[in-house]
């Protein structure tokens, strides 16, 4: 195991993630996964939709063995870096395991069938007939992941900032914006959610799965 010092920070795997979730959202609205309209009301299970999209796209994205993310560059000059085991921050490496069993799956799927699970994870129904019989199972442990990460405080406080950014990609200027409507969720006190919902929309907060990621 290499030393503490040579792991990345939660703070710099948080902000790529946000980086990388914004580019998703994006290129989930032009690709019509996720309409504006969906992104603005912020309804159903958009906060778990999102960042399983982004665990998605950078599987397709994955070019090592064993698959390891690749993280945006902070600088034009700075060197290309990778999100792997052996840096992860110890409270993301459930994450990452998870992730990195699916990604084989799904870059060896044929086009078709990864657009169809594109599809699955967005509550679309498939296009092939029948459906390849391992995307139900893949779309699972992302969205098993996506509940995980939004949960976090982290995550929920930056969602509205990164469904916005989908918003206004590609409005040209437009005076006609379409506003994002995420409340992050009431922060729980002991006793229960202090308004009774969650996020304003959501109702009682999703189940977390049984699993091996940290809280």
């Amino acid at each position: 195991m290499i030393p503490d010092e040579q792991k990345l920070t939660e703070q710099y795997v948080q902000d790529s993630f946000h980086s990388y979730l914004k580019s998703s959202l994006t290129h989930a609205k032009v690709e019509k996964l996720l309409e504006p309209e969906v992104l603005a009301s912020a309804e159903g299970d958009l906060m778990i939709t999102g960042p399983a999209l982004c665990l998605y796209f950078a599987a397709l994205r994955s070019t090592t063995n064993p698959p390891s993310v690749p993280l945006p560059r902070t600088s034009k000059s700075a060197p290309p870096r990778e999100l792997t085991e052996s840096n992860c921050p110890p409270a993301f490496i459930g994450f990452l395991r998870v992730w990195s069993s699916n990604v084989p799956m799904i870059q060896n799927l044929e086009p078709q069938h990864q657009h169809d699970l594109a599809r699955v994870i967005c509550g679309l129904p498939h296009l092939s007939n029948p459906l390849e019989r391992s995307i139900p199972g893949i779309a699972a442990d992302l969205r098993a992941v996506a509940i995980e990460i939004s949960q976090r405080r982290s995550f929920q406080d930056r969602y509205a900032n990164d469904l916005q950014a989908a918003l206004d990609a590609g409005s040209n200027g437009s005076s006609l914006k379409v506003k994002a409507s995420f409340v992050p969720p009431p922060v729980y006190d002991g006793a229960g959610y202090s308004d009774g919902k969650y996020g304003g929309k959501y109702g009682s907060p999703p189940a977390s799965p049984a699993s091996a990621f940290p809280p």
